[in-house]
């Protein structure tokens, strides 16, 4: 048995908190750094910060003491706001730790960057070579959802003629001001927020992904933007909205193939009940609809803290599902990367539908 694979979470924000929580009940997991971006984290236990007894490990803001720390994985938790392109600050620090030796698991970006710039591929390909060490990018959605659930799901069909999938997110539950604007809550409409930006480099990659993986050939993708509007001040937990302002996103994200919506993408970010549409109700759920042949599937779930007591948050925890969803298929991934061949780390699944089942590709297949 190998000794517990060395931990750094790097960012402390919603997600890192919940990769460290996790993180620090697995024994087959040590958790030897912290890299922290404010100054009132610098030198705080992980264990105060986090609420619970001290462990011991002191956060810390020094990058460069980060960089040089011996661990195998890196989790690379930087804000979403954070620019990924070629050369910004945080793909040079992802290139220095890569280079490193240390793998690293995101939910930030770089789901499969070949899509947007083949140039940044070939850096983060490079940093991963020169330093023996892995890169992969997931999460819940992206991630989770369509490389994985929606990819398995397509196993029952041998056509396919449309995906539709639906998240709603109740976004009345969220305390932080900062993830609310980037939103767009409470935001003139003539502004464009954040999550637009960030919308567009994550929900196009999955899609990407996604027809990469069942072996068909994306066209292009076409977005739709719409925008809930406040239909009278609306107090949230961090702020009031104003009346005419924006309260809530519905986004979608086509995927074209042969000229053909083939993969549909509906984000549904909402606090006023109000704004959803015709059949829907409130609460944080998937819809999922499959058209295919010989067998089409229509499906919903939900992601809650338990089933059987109908709790959406274990008492005295404040981190929702999804945040947990996002962080554990980052822990799961750790011995893939600590393990896997130097370079970028796409997932495969062995059970989705190809259109051509002579082109299947797997890293199961090795005759």
């Amino acid at each position: 048995m190998r000794a517990p694979y060395k931990v750094i979470v790097w960012g402390p924000g919603i997600v890192g908190k919940a990769c460290m929580k996790e993180v620090l009940k697995k024994p087959e997991l040590e958790l030897v750094g912290v890299l922290a971006y404010s100054a009132d984290k610098n030198e705080l236990d992980v264990g105060t910060f986090l609420g619970m007894n001290p462990v011991g490990l002191a956060m810390t803001t020094d990058q460069e003491a980060m960089i040089a720390l011996e661990a195998d994985v890196v989790i690379f938790s930087v804000n979403m706001s954070a620019e990924l392109e070629l050369n910004s600050d945080a793909t040079n620090i992802a290139c220095r730790l890569l280079e490193s030796g240390k793998s690293l698991v995101t939910s930030a970006g770089w789901w499969y960057p070949a899509y947007h710039d083949q140039t940044l591929h070939d850096k983060l390909e490079a940093a991963c070579k020169k330093g023996g060490s892995c890169l992969h990018g997931t999460g819940v959605n992206p991630g989770w959802l369509y490389e994985r659930i929606i990819g398995t799901l397509t196993g029952a069909s041998t056509v396919i003629k449309h995906i539709h999938v639906q998240e709603l997110s109740d976004n009345s539950h969220i305390e932080s001001a900062d993830m609310m604007r980037g939103l767009g809550y409470n935001s003139e409409m003539s502004t464009t927020p954040w999550i637009e930006n960030v919308g567009d480099r994550g929900y196009c990659e999955t899609l990407a992904l996604t027809c990469k993986v069942m072996g068909v050939k994306l066209d292009r993708i076409d977005s739709e933007k719409k925008y809930f509007v406040a239909r009278e001040d609306l107090k949230l937990i961090p702020f009031t909205v104003q009346k005419g302002r924006r309260n809530g996103v519905n986004f979608l994200y086509h995927a074209i193939v042969e000229g053909k919506k083939f993969i549909t993408l509906e984000e549904i970010w909402y606090v006023d009940e109000r704004d959803l549409p015709a059949g829907l109700h409130r609460g944080d759920y998937y819809n999922i609809k499959i058209e295919g042949e010989p067998v089409s599937l229509r499906g919903q779930f939900q992601l809650m803290a338990s089933v059987e007591e109908n709790l959406e948050r274990r008492p005295g925890d404040h981190t929702l599902p999804a945040y947990y969803a996002t962080a554990i298929p980052l822990i799961q991934a750790i011995p893939i990367v600590c393990g896997a061949e130097p370079g970028i780390v796409l997932p495969f699944n062995f059970a989705n539908y190809v259109p051509d089942l002579r082109k299947f590709n797997s890293p199961l297949m090795v005759r």
